[in-house]
């Protein structure tokens, strides 16, 4: 797969850095990987549970036939390689030490990142230690996220959708926000009243379109508010999305 070597398009680089990535998969995997999101659908979804929203791990995940194990098994091998990780870390390490508010943040996250399981040599403790995780999302019809700012062990996150090609869906794609309040933590605001005052105080920054094949990029810093909506697109829908996740562990 030459996926490495796609153009980026940048979309945002204040308060927090946005990009996408066109025609990311060979359309033909990519529609291979939406078989997989319909093999492991959860059976039931509930609004008064996680406001309709579940996920399913990459180890969590299991198929009983040879097809689908080829598929996951060829995703498996492109998200977790050398070549995915540093394609993204090239292209968004300097932007992502720019992006920190805090001095003491931007030092921090100047050193390298490297993977996980990298051995350079005894100075180990100079580079940032990343891992990379994966999950199969879904979101019942009117459901959403609240607004919130990722963990400060956030790297970069990754989201892939994979509509159902129905018209109205195409709004459900996750809206990133700008606000003067910062987020130090991963604090969800859940309490109607404080959602309504944060959007009141905000204005949407970038809404992605929800399409095929698109996928779309942000890195994390202490203005990087983001939500999904929720939207009626018929009764029995779900929203489906693979989010990819790059999580400091040191």
């Amino acid at each position: 797969m030459n996926n490495f070597n796609k153009e980026i398009v940048e979309i945002s680089k204040n308060p927090f850095r946005i990009f996408s990535i066109n025609n990311f998969f060979d359309y033909n995997f990519y529609l291979d990987i939406r078989k997989l999101f319909d093999k492991l659908g959860p059976k039931e979804l509930s609004l008064t549970k996680n406001f309709g929203k579940t996920f399913i791990t990459s180890d969590e995940a299991n198929f009983d036939n040879d097809k689908e194990n080829q598929i996951f098994s060829k995703l498996n091998k492109i998200i977790f390689s050398d070549e995915f990780f540093y394609f993204f870390v090239k292209n968004s390490y300097i932007k992502n030490v720019m992006s920190q508010s805090s001095i003491l943040r931007k030092i921090k996250y100047s050193r390298y990142p490297i993977l996980q399981n990298s051995k350079v040599s005894l100075l180990d403790f100079l580079f940032s230690k990343i891992s990379v995780s994966y999950n199969f999302s879904y979101i019942k019809n009117n459901g959403g996220i609240v607004p919130h700012v990722d963990s400060q062990r956030k790297y970069l996150s990754l989201l892939l959708y994979f509509p159902d090609d129905i018209e109205k869906e195409t709004e459900y794609g996750s809206s990133f926000w700008s606000s003067k309040s910062p987020n130090f933590s991963n604090t969800h605001i859940s309490d109607v009243a404080k959602i309504n005052e944060f959007k009141n105080n905000s204005k949407v920054l970038f809404k992605a379109p929800f399409v095929s094949n698109c996928l779309y990029g942000f890195n994390r810093n202490d203005f990087s508010w983001h939500t999904v909506e929720p939207i009626d697109v018929n009764p029995n829908y779900v929203r489906k999305s693979l989010n990819i996740n790059l999580i400091y562990q040191n």
